[in-house]
């Protein structure tokens, strides 16, 4: 029974300290990089929200920030590379593509504390090659996780606190019998 006791309250030592961290965990999102643009080049996100370019072009490209605090360096074309970059600081942050840049191939990451999701805002460019190829497929939402793995983290965490309950309150009974 003492080993019932102290597994039940090491499972509620390990509840306490990493569901926390668990559900602090940033977003992540999504953005593609075709041949001469960006999909979903202009992006609003919260803090804490990591974002990885995906390399889906033929051609070799860069994710590279006007501001220096990110380049991703050469990605070639076909390969399906990847760049993520986590954005802590609300602002805006502009984005180009070092070979195509003087093609379009320019973006940014806004980030705010605001209720937002990861969605495009629409701008225009001057340039046909920011237009969607016929190719193109929608991504998943990568916006968070679904309301459903909260709920089955929520009754997960529920389960825990209630079994150290019952743990605690059997050993507690057996101790005094």
């Amino acid at each position: 029974m003492r080993r019932l006791l102290q597994l039940a309250m090491l499972s509620l030592v390990a509840l306490l300290f990493f569901a926390p961290a668990a559900w602090s965990q940033g977003q992540e999102v999504t953005v593609r990089m075709e041949d001469n643009f960006f999909d979903q080049a202009n992006i609003t996100v919260k803090p804490g929200t990591t974002v990885t370019w995906v390399q889906s072009g033929n051609n070799p490209h860069t994710t590279t920030s006007y501001d220096g605090l990110w380049d991703s360096g050469m990605i070639e074309g076909g390969s399906g590379g990847t760049f993520s970059y986590t954005f802590e600081e609300p602002g805006r942050y502009d984005y180009f593509c070092i070979p195509h840049e003087s093609l379009g191939m320019i973006g940014s990451v806004t980030v705010s504390d605001a209720t937002a999701t990861a969605s495009p805002t629409a701008t225009a460019t001057g340039t046909a090659t920011a237009a969607a190829s016929p190719t193109a497929t929608a991504l998943a939402d990568t916006g968070g996780p679904p309301v459903s793995s909260l709920l089955i983290a929520l009754v997960a965490t529920l389960s825990l606190a209630v079994y150290g309950v019952i743990a605690l309150t059997l050993l507690r009974r057996h101790s005094t019998s």
